[in-house]
């Protein structure tokens, strides 16, 4: 497939994924096995790789992906180690999809169906995700709206839900990665189960460098505590404490933005890049 260009971003189709680019620096992908879709790889402006793809412990850890508990099923660890593989249904097809590139950045957005093994109907997602860059900061923002025109929904009541990452393995805490809340707390003891407007974790980059990323659910989700892991895995998950349940044509959206920089970050600069993320993907050039 050719590649789809604006002034400075360029997207394109390979091997199961969409590339996006600006310019010459490579930011991530946009990517789909076949039982969903989700963003991986993800750059630092430097070219750290920030996120991890189905480690051997938790192969539904895709990158940044959404998985829920609906109707009794389960759509977070589906396909994994044994489990049903119920699949997210990208419509259309992602190799089929036609990201929008403008000034600001590649956007992705499309409907998906929600589906148990044997296709029965479970949930409607429209998604959008969209890539943009700045001088100092990668940036990839991610909105799901939940719905079902016919049918009542319950997202179950359980921790593995979410809008989830994983990151690279040399960031576990077991290798120097730190996790970070906006209240200087530290480590999976300190954040697990607080409220905290964003979560960060920083580990080693090449050499003596460091680079990090900062996890932040988007004006209008509900707040919620955060489930951190030392092992890599991060979570904004609402219905981790209570069911929610959706009447036939009623929605409910769960966003959030994760930012990708390089070097060490104070909690107030960290403060500043989620107040403001438009602003770190102003044009450089």
């Amino acid at each position: 497939m050719d590649p789809i260009r604006s002034l400075t971003y360029t997207a394109f189709y390979d091997n199961a994924r969409w590339w996006t680019k600006y310019g010459d620096r490579l930011l991530g992908g946009y990517s789909a096995n076949p039982l969903r879709a989700y963003v991986f790889p993800l750059y630092s402006p430097a070219g750290m790789l920030v996120l991890q793809e189905a480690p051997p412990d938790h192969p539904h850890h895709q990158g940044l992906w959404v998985g829920l508990e609906v109707n009794g099923y389960d759509l977070w660890n589906a396909g994994s180690h044994g489990r049903p593989g119920h699949r997210q249904q990208s419509i259309p097809t992602l190799q089929q999809l036609q990201p929008v590139l403008s000034a600001d950045g590649v956007r992705f957005a499309h409907d998906v169906r929600w589906l148990t093994v044997d296709g029965d109907e479970l949930l409607h997602e429209a998604r959008t995700v969209a890539f943009c860059a700045g001088e100092t900061a990668t940036v990839v923002t991610w909105q799901s709206t939940f719905s079902h025109p016919t049918q009542m929904v319950r997202l179950g009541q359980t921790k593995e839900a979410g809008i989830g990452l994983r990151v690279p393995p040399h960031w576990e805490a077991v290798h120097g990665g730190r996790i970070r809340n906006a209240w200087g707390d530290t480590g999976e003891a300190g954040t697990f189960d607080k409220q905290s407007p964003w979560i960060n974790v920083e580990g080693h980059a090449v050499g003596e460098g460091v680079a990090g990323l900062v996890f932040a659910p988007l004006p209008g989700s509900e707040p919620c505590p955060w489930f951190t892991r030392g092992y890599g895995v991060q979570v904004y998950n609402p219905a981790r404490r209570r069911a929610v349940e959706l009447a036939p044509g009623h929605a409910l959206t769960w966003s959030a933005q994760l930012i990708a920089y390089d070097g060490h970050c104070t909690v107030e600069e960290l403060n500043l890049m989620v107040a403001s993320p438009g602003g770190l993907c102003a044009p450089t050039r």
